[in-house]
């Protein structure tokens, strides 16, 4: 391997695992409330809980902002030539921002969960498959209203059905380095790798379905109160 690969390789896992270590949820709410996130809710400095504490519209913010953390590794690495380490450079940046939003550097190594992190990965290679992921996620919670374990269980279901499907039109990447053929290899790979990553972390809500801890996520819940003030007021 030449010596530039070597130091672009590990200048792009630095990077992106400096870059994931940015808790875009702490710094938000800092901003808002002067206060840790990890206080408020079930203390989880992810999108999910700054929505519950801040408003809908931190939420959303929080979600966009961490969503960059692997959009902007995507497009490094597919867009800096590592030439037949191509695959390796895309695995690092997904891998190490993954890495860096779980167990950020600047906060103590206590992150998010890093669902919004590998969907602005994915952005890049593959935007079938993430319409797919959040209709899977939509889904699964419609169903048994728990949002964060169906995050966990569409990445593995997307994973595996990415290996699947070779059909060159699933595989629409934006970046002119990633071709169809190195995708189908790489992408599957990696998000099924980072799903075993993420399990110790999605363990505990598993854990709280089984002890009726773990809150219910009900998508249309709100509408059914605005119904119901409706019809009192009559």
């Amino acid at each position: 391997m030449e010596p530039s690969i070597i130091v672009g390789l590990i200048t792009l896992a630095l990077g992106s695992y400096i870059y994931g270590s940015i808790c875009w949820a702490i710094v938000i709410s800092y901003f808002k409330l002067k206060q840790d996130i990890r206080l408020l809710g079930d203390g989880n400095p992810g999108a999910y809980n700054v929505g519950k504490n801040l408003g809908g519209k931190w939420g959303v913010l929080t979600m966009l902002l961490d969503c960059t953390k692997g959009l902007i590794p995507a497009i490094v690495s597919t867009t800096v030539n590592f030439k037949e380490y191509q695959n390796w450079a895309i695995g690092l940046a997904g891998t190490m921002s993954l890495l860096g939003h779980c167990y950020p550097i600047f906060f103590g190594l206590k992150g998010g969960n890093g669902f919004s992190t590998i969907f602005g990965f994915m952005v890049i290679f593959n935007p079938w498959m993430v319409l797919e992921w959040g209709i899977f996620v939509f889904l699964l919670t419609l169903i048994f209203k728990y949002i964060r374990p169906m995050q966990w269980i569409t990445m593995i279901l997307i994973g595996s059905l990415s290996i699947l499907i070779k059909w060159r039109f699933y595989w629409q990447n934006f970046m002119p380095l990633l071709t169809p053929e190195l995708a189908m290899g790489t992408i599957p790979t990696m998000v099924l790798i980072v799903s075993l990553i993420q399990l110790p972390r999605f363990i505990p809500y598993f854990y709280g379905i089984y002890k009726g801890t773990e809150q219910k996520m009900l998508f249309f819940k709100p509408l059914f109160r605005k119904r119901e003030s409706v019809i009192e007021n009559e």
